[in-house]
C-alpha cells in the first residue's frame, strides 16, 4: 500500500500505490506506524498513483497526522488530482496536512532526489 522511495534526517517520502477505502485502510496506518522513524520530520504521502480516497482513508490520513503530531512531525500530501483537491479543501483537510503540486517538490528535495521519484510514479 505504501512504498517508501526516500528516508533522509528531515524527510520521508512514501507514494501511495492503491485508492484508500475501507478495505485497505488499516493496512495503510499499520504500515505507517510500523516504520516509526518520523520524529521532526515532514512525511510525503505521494498520491498521483491514487484517484479515490473513502471517508474511512480520510480518517486514517487524520491518524497518521495525529500521530505525527506527537513526534514533532507533518504529513504533507502530494499529487492529488482537482476532485480529491477539492473534497479535501470543502472538509478542511488543508488545515490538519499540507497539500501540494508535485511541482512544488523542489521547495524540499534536490533534482536527484526527485528523479528518482520520477521512476515510481
Amino acid at each position: 500500500m505504501l512504498k517508501k522511495i526516500l528516508n533522509t534526517n528531515h524527510y520521508v517520502y512514501f507514494i501511495v500505490q492503491e485508492n484508500i477505502k475501507m478495505e485497505n485502510a488499516p493496512i495503510l496506518y499499520e504500515e505507517f506506524v510500523k516504520e516509526n522513524n518520523y520524529f521532526g520530520k515532514k512525511i510525503f504521502f505521494d498520491f498521483s498513483k491514487i484517484t479515490f480516497v473513502d471517508s474511512s482513508g480520510i480518517g486514517v490520513l487524520i491518524r497518521c497526522s495525529e500521530y505525527l503530531k506527537d513526534r514533532s512531525s507533518h504529513l504533507v500530501i502530494v499529487g492529488i488530482n482537482k476532485s480529491m483537491q477539492t473534497v479535501f479543501r470543502l472538509a478542511g483537510l488543508n488545515q490538519i496536512f499540507d497539500i501540494i503540486d508535485i511541482k512544488d517538490l523542489t521547495q524540499y528535495f534536490t533534482k536527484d532526489e526527485l528523479e528518482i521519484f520520477k521512476e515510481y510514479r
